[in-house]
């Protein structure tokens, strides 16, 4: 299938994607190479994240990986200064890590739900928080 967007639409632009390294995550940090971006992925599991990059680069893309998780506080503030220190910048943030659970909603555990909400909307926040601060600091 051809994209509908220009082939050089993020040309020269840097995009920072979480859970880049897998799914849908890893189709849309495709899709940024493939239009010009240089990519960073963060990703908990090492070989994913490695093979990814293998991948990425196959295809042309500059790309680089991070290991960690958007859980923790330290990982997200050296994934950030990581890749603003490999290519200068970020310009582009997309939150992809998500934790789900594929059970009915009575048999998600109070454990199970805090995780989701740890990853999904605290990691998205401390993921934002830091690249902003980063950006905010450095125009």
């Amino acid at each position: 299938m051809e994209s509908p967007f220009k082939v050089d639409i993020v040309k020269g632009k840097v995009a920072l994607i979480t859970g880049g390294g897998s799914g849908i995550g890893f189709e849309i940090t495709k899709e940024f190479g493939k239009h010009g971006a240089s990519v960073a992925i963060m990703g908990r599991r090492k070989s994913v994240l490695d093979s990814a990059v293998l991948s990425l680069r196959s295809l042309g893309i500059q790309a680089i990986g991070f290991q960690g998780d958007v859980r923790n506080q330290e990982d997200a503030t050296r994934v950030v200064d990581a890749t603003f220190e490999h290519f200068g910048r970020i310009d582009i943030l997309v939150n992809a890590a998500a934790g789900n659970f594929l059970v009915p909603a009575e048999d998600l555990s109070p454990n199970g739900f805090k995780t989701v909400m740890d990853i999904d909307t605290v990691g998205t926040f401390r993921m934002c928080h830091e690249a902003l601060k980063l950006n905010c600091s450095n125009t």
